[in-house]
């Protein structure tokens, strides 16, 4: 590709981009209304607080909540997991598996 497309290709990204920006937003707030909306039983089920929302509802307008709020999550299943009791098998125990912390 010529450097002329490069450019216009870019410009083009660029535009597109500033153009989606507030139904980027709008997007957000909707998930964000939803999930305040849920009590802590719902919240506690997907691995969320009220706290994680407000760190959530806290970052830049422009930047996406689900971000901080999915890596709460992780967090919290990764610490739920790694309270579990060991398993025992046939009078030996085994530690959590290295793929349970990754998520995989």
């Amino acid at each position: 590709m010529s450097r002329l497309g490069e450019t216009v290709r870019g410009s083009f990204a660029i535009v597109a981009r500033i153009a989606l920006w507030p139904a980027r937003v709008a997007a957000a707030r909707g998930v964000m209304a939803q999930l305040c909306a849920m009590d802590a039983r719902e919240l506690a089920d997907i691995g969320l607080t009220r706290q994680d929302l407000c760190d959530a509802a806290s970052v830049q307008l422009g930047d996406d909540p689900t971000r901080v709020l999915s890596e709460r999550a992780s967090q919290a299943r990764l610490q739920a997991y790694e309270k579990r009791p060991a398993v025992r098998s046939n009078g030996r125990s085994h530690a959590p598996r290295e793929w349970a912390r990754t998520g995989l």
